[in-house]
């Protein structure tokens, strides 16, 4: 064999892994959708969220076309407390990781959203985005949301 088909060969072994892990580094199709909790669910052993204003606590996650995914989180809590937060998001390691401005401009806030089967968890780096996007004891941390089965 001649050194150029050999380095043919590599080529395109290496143009293939590019693509096999480029493809594979696009969040999943079944991460994006609605997903919903109402009433019981307990935030990381701090207090139990029990919606009763009857508002549902919803994400939903789209398709960006300059990024990753567009994420709309909202989140009512007993007394009429609010947690809001929407922007683009970024697939990372298995997960979504939403970044926006926090109280500090030094310490962005960073809520990170992980799939688990059709279970949604929020995870709020630090606490940063609570602060900034919640209303008094609301909090985004240890949130868990099921995916909404659509029927058509």
């Amino acid at each position: 064999m001649s050194p150029l088909f050999i380095i043919g060969k590599q080529t395109l072994i290496a143009l293939i892994i590019s693509l096999f892990l480029t493809e594979s580094a696009r969040p999943p199709d079944a991460l994006f959708g609605d997903y919903s909790r109402r009433l019981t669910t307990s935030v990381k052993g701090r207090h139990t969220h029990q919606n009763k204003v009857g508002q549902p606590d919803r994400v939903r996650i789209l398709r960006s076309q300059d990024g990753d995914a567009n994420v709309v989180v909202s989140l009512t809590f007993d007394q009429g407390q609010v947690c809001e937060l929407e922007g683009r998001a970024v697939w990372a390691k298995g997960q979504l990781t939403l970044t926006a401005d926090g109280l500090d401009e030094t310490k962005p806030c960073q809520l990170v959203l992980r799939l688990n089967g059709s279970v949604l968890t929020l995870q709020d780096t630090e606490l940063r985005c609570q602060g900034a996007y919640c209303g008094t004891r609301g909090a985004f941390d240890g949130a868990r949301f099921q995916k909404i089965r659509r029927t058509h």
